[in-house]
């Protein structure tokens, strides 16, 4: 008797043990990680990722050696150890989005480069886990010639005036669609530094959302994976969204948020040119790609720049829940929101210190912040603007 119940608490442990050993696996395969790697010398570092949590290790491998290779990271860590004091310095650092069963990977390397000169460049991977094969634009495009010059046509009008005339390197065309990242936003690309670089030091990049690629996207491709097609909303859910987002003081896609200090905002971002001043206060254009007709409102500085804070946010590209610039009329956003708690009429030279059409303006009021929609003569949505 006793050896039988020995035999079955040995049993019942095995199993357990293979239980819990069967739950680790799956959970590891449903959802594998990144873990960060570090070599820093003094101010200088070389950080990037590696895939962790695969259940097939041998995938796991060829992504991880996929990722040092591609990404030059060797290069850079004999350069970090050859290093000498006083000269260009070396920063490697990385972004990473990871769902499902797809990865994103950005590699950002600043100062001397294994060619030895000084420079910027940013090495972007996707890959799928499925496979660990490298995804690729046609991957998530149905038609990418098409999608590219699209692309191209919007960078052109959009980017191409903010772009400094004393640049070197402004090339916008053709779109690097090779080195290309993923996030839950939309697809980022990013230039060579000889074709497009910024005064800052950095290669220049261009994002677009997905809504902005919606008719080129193949959505029970890839893309189904992602889990970024945009949902079909009733006018009365469309409102909501936009309720709560206006109450949390921020923007579809836009990374900062009303109340942020703009030291720190410039810091990360980096400015784009001078700020221009509007009546109550500065735009900001920002370089990092998401900023893209994109403005950071702040005030006017009088308590200094050190205690500035983002005061409103402006965009020309967004979506609100199916409230799109350059598309909706004011006809149906009227349909979505109902009538405004406020409406102004801007004409000549009204729009034109704020940097707007001439046209017209309907505000509505969402707890401490009021959102306008700004809609040219022509009655379509030109621009949204959250204040505080």
């Amino acid at each position: 008797m006793m050896r039988r119940l020995r035999l079955f608490r040995v049993g019942f442990l095995c199993g357990m043990l293979a239980l819990c050993f069967w739950t680790a696996l799956t959970a590891s395969a449903a959802s594998p990680a990144l873990k960060e790697i570090s070599t820093i010398i003094g101010p200088n570092k070389v950080i990037y990722p590696q895939l962790d949590g695969l259940a097939d290790g041998t995938l796991q491998q060829a992504i991880n050696d996929d990722i040092i290779l591609r990404g030059d990271i060797t290069k850079h860590l004999v350069t970090l150890s050859l290093l000498k004091e006083g000269g260009w310095g070396l920063l490697v650092d990385y972004q990473a989005f990871i769902k499902n069963d797809v990865l994103s990977v950005t590699l950002n390397a600043k100062g001397q480069l294994p060619h030895g000169r000084e420079g910027q460049v940013t090495t972007a991977l996707c890959y799928d886990l499925q496979t660990g094969n490298p995804i690729l634009l046609n991957d998530l495009l149905n038609d990418v010639e098409s999608a590219a010059a699209f692309m191209e046509e919007r960078l052109d009008s959009s980017l191409g005036d903010e772009l400094s005339g004393y640049l070197e390197h402004s090339d916008l065309s053709p779109l690097p669609i090779r080195n290309f990242a993923m996030d839950e936003d939309g697809l980022i690309f990013y230039y060579p530094s000889d074709q497009f670089f910024l005064v800052s030091g950095y290669a220049g990049a261009a994002q677009f959302y997905y809504e902005e690629l919606a008719e080129y996207i193949n959505w029970d491709g890839m893309a189904s994976r992602l889990g970024v097609k945009p949902e079909s909303l009733t006018d009365a859910e469309a409102g909501e969204r936009i309720r709560r987002m206006a109450e949390s003081g921020k923007l579809p896609h836009i990374p900062v948020a009303i109340g942020d200090l703009m030291p720190q905002v410039v810091e990360k971002y980096r400015l784009l040119r001078v700020p221009d001043q509007f009546p109550a206060g500065k735009y900001y254009q920002l370089e990092a790609p998401m900023f893209r007709q994109v403005l950071v409102l702040s005030d006017s500085l009088g308590a200094g720049y050190a205690h500035s804070v983002v005061e409103g946010l402006q965009s020309t590209r967004a979506n609100l829940y199916g409230i799109q610039a350059g598309e909706t009329t004011r006809e149906r956003w009227l349909e979505i929101l109902g009538e405004p708690d406020q409406r102004s009429l801007f004409d000549e030279d009204l729009a034109y210190d704020y940097g707007i059409p001439p046209g017209e303006s309907d505000f509505y009021t969402f707890g401490d912040y009021q959102l306008r929609l700004h809609a040219g003569k022509n009655g379509v949505l030109h621009s949204i603007r959250l204040m505080k």
